[in-house]
């Protein structure tokens, strides 16, 4: 199963042992590969933190998912190539403030004693590994700011303005995939979160920033750093861009265009 995941990143790893070069290809690999994307919730079919689930979406079903499918599939793989990789708790930062603990599940790695942060299942988050030093750090697409200290630590995203926004609150206790599952339930169950109403997919398409988003009535390209550029989107163009940009078919049993 290793090599089929390795297969589905296209990435060769021959007789590498782990490193910060091979992390950071992995990680690149599974952004452009393997996309964010909330299909499953949103038409209510279910999803799982069980590891099996995940590899198996992934890799037979060639689908993406969220945080705890993504991110629990990809520590999955780099811990059978030998990385040291933990399971860690995050807050989101959002509009009212910072979101309950386990609201994220990200990816803390252990390199030459050293911790940095991973993450293929927050969207447009960084595509490279991020040092969990304080101080700010190359991010792309984006300079990031962490604040380390023995509870944890907070990334914030420089603006276009200079200005520092929030983004997570981690912390660096090791958990079990199982420990996410009450938070996932509530989060595909619980009436009126965008989870459920608003369906996307999104990847990187490039080592340079550049990304593609598809939401309900909008496609967003971004080359490298810049600006997004949106294009319209109907409903009948819906099912050839999922396709065509994400290797995505969405034959959910539904046969009202996705929700706004």
């Amino acid at each position: 199963m290793r090599d089929d995941y390795l297969e589905r990143l296209g990435v060769k790893l021959g007789g590498r042992s782990p490193s910060s070069d091979l992390l950071g290809e992995l990680q690149l690999a599974h952004l452009i590969r393997v996309p964010f994307e909330n299909l499953d919730v949103f038409h209510r079919r279910g999803v799982s933190t069980d590891i099996e689930h995940s590899l198996a979406k992934i890799l037979a079903g060639g689908r993406g998912g969220w945080c705890f499918e993504l991110n629990g599939a990809f520590g999955w793989l780099l811990r059978e190539i030998g990385f040291e990789a933990d399971y860690v708790s995050c807050r989101v930062h959002g509009a009212d403030g910072w979101g309950p603990p386990l609201d994220h599940c990200a990816l803390v790695v252990h390199l030459e004693g050293r911790p940095v942060f991973v993450d293929v299942g927050f969207g447009d988050c960084c595509i490279v590994p991020i040092p969990l030093e304080s101080g700010t750090h190359v991010g792309l697409p984006r300079t990031v700011r962490c604040d380390v200290d023995n509870d944890g630590f907070v990334i914030a995203d420089r603006q276009a303005d200079g200005s520092w926004a929030d983004q997570l609150w981690g912390s660096f206790e090791p958990l079990s995939l199982d420990a996410f599952t009450p938070r996932s339930d509530f989060l595909q169950t619980e009436p009126g979160l965008g989870w459920t109403t608003k369906p996307f997919a999104t990847r990187a398409t490039g080592r340079d920033g550049s990304r593609i988003t598809l939401r309900t009535g909008i496609f967003r390209r971004r080359d490298a750093c810049e600006e997004f550029v949106d294009s319209p989107v109907e409903p009948d163009q819906w099912p050839a861009l999922l396709s065509a940009e994400f290797g995505l078919d969405d034959t959910a049993a539904r046969s009202e265009p996705p929700e706004t």
